[in-house]
């Protein structure tokens, strides 16, 4: 696991219809109801394919930030005032406009795609 980088919590609905987050092996007791379930019911074998696509993702967000970092700086070393700030806007324009929501989507797909809906028994 990388360091900093938490594991995904797993969103549960009790039968009376409150829903909380826990991670994956802690108890989760309903705050309505007092049901107890435990997130250790769930295959580790699907968690963990969770769990390694999450932080690929993490990791390929923070790398294409690292790149827009180095192409400002890049121009920030130039010296020149109007080209830092302009530079900065399209970089910044260019992650939270185009980049971000297409490697959003991306991911989101690919978590469906491994996500199941497990039925967990209260205790």
């Amino acid at each position: 696991m990388i360091r900093g980088v938490g594991s995904p919590a797993i969103t549960l609905r009790c039968d009376c219809g409150a829903e909380g987050r826990a991670q994956h092996g802690e108890r989760w007791v309903c705050p309505q109801c007092s049901r107890a379930y435990d997130t250790s019911q769930i295959p580790s074998g699907d968690y963990e394919a969770i769990k390694a696509l999450d932080q690929r993702y993490r990791i390929a967000s923070w790398a294409i930030v690292g790149v827009l970092a180095a192409v400002v700086l890049t121009v920030a070393l130039t010296g020149q005032i109007i080209s830092i700030f302009s530079g900065l806007a399209v970089s910044m324009l260019g992650w939270f406009l185009f980049i971000k929501p297409v490697v959003h989507r991306r991911h989101r797909r690919a978590v469906s795609a491994l996500t199941r809906q497990w039925n967990l028994e209260p205790e």
